[in-house]
């Protein structure tokens, strides 16, 4: 996909603090997502992760589902009761801002690919078209067209490095738990309670 004057101004916007999507909005995470956010909060991965139901998830369609003992769930970062993000910030900045997920950082774009999964296109998330948030973004600096193209290749190439390790755990005769996918994953528990990072797969 070529550099165009439509998406380089598409993504000079900034970002206005109104913490809209970190509210309202489900996250999709990675394992690689978690393993960043381990090593910057400390978290265990236990705490980071929130298993959604069908009924429970936005995205009923195209969300990752993973085969668990008692249904289908799709891997998304954790929120507060009230619905917040765990990292929002009484400020409505981010606490784990250097190490925030990938669907974090590509916010608010949305990455088009085509059937062959090549990136042919960018464009304002849907959620904000259709006003499912109030996102008030605003003009400014915002990212070099080089450096997103950067950031999305390297968001896809994290998951489906995760989609290959999902589709193995789905073939798997036994499905097990929460705690079970985790361990799959790589993560475990120490002595101590937090999560430690086992070789990787």
């Amino acid at each position: 996909m070529k550099k165009t004057r439509r998406l380089s101004k598409l993504l000079k916007s900034d970002c206005g603090q109104c913490s809209s999507c970190c509210r309202n909005l489900q996250v999709d995470i990675t394992d690689v997502d978690i393993e960043r956010l381990l090593k910057h909060t400390g978290i265990t991965a236990d705490r980071l992760v929130k298993l959604y139901s069908r009924e429970e998830t936005e995205d009923k369609e195209d969300s990752d589902w993973i085969g668990l003992s008692y249904g289908k769930r799709a891997m998304q970062l954790n929120k507060r009761r009230n619905g917040d993000c765990i990292f929002l910030a009484d400020d409505k900045s981010c606490k784990a801002y250097e190490a925030r997920p990938m669907t974090c950082r590509i916010f608010p774009v949305c990455v088009v690919y085509d059937d062959k999964d090549k990136i042919v296109d960018l464009e304002v998330s849907e959620v904000i078209t259709d006003k499912t948030i109030k996102c008030k973004r605003t003009r400014g600096n915002g990212h070099s067209y080089e450096l997103f193209m950067s950031t999305a290749r390297q968001s896809q190439k994290e998951h489906e490095s995760f989609l290959k390790k999902l589709d193995e755990w789905n073939d798997l005769p036994f499905k097990g738990v929460k705690k079970d996918f985790l361990n799959y994953l790589g993560f475990k528990s120490s002595n101590n309670g937090s999560k430690n990072r086992k070789g990787v797969r």
